[in-house]
């Protein structure tokens, strides 16, 4: 993971570090993402899509530095 990743995630909220880290680093699927959250697999995948937008925002405004 490249720095500028890592120090972006670092900066999100726990919620979006754990959806982002369970289903890209360690690649769980919507279903054990859900077991592990205790939520549906419709709110894993919300969470996930927001978190992503989130995470590309960080990375864009860093990147425009």
């Amino acid at each position: 993971m490249s720095k500028l990743v890592r120090s972006a995630l670092m900066t999100m909220s726990i919620t979006d570090r754990l959806v982002l880290t369970l289903r890209h680093f360690s690649e769980c699927s919507y279903g054990e993402m859900a077991q592990i959250l205790q939520v549906d697999d419709k709110t894993v995948k919300s969470r996930l899509f927001e978190a992503r937008r989130r995470l590309r925002a960080l990375l864009a405004a860093r990147l425009a530095r």
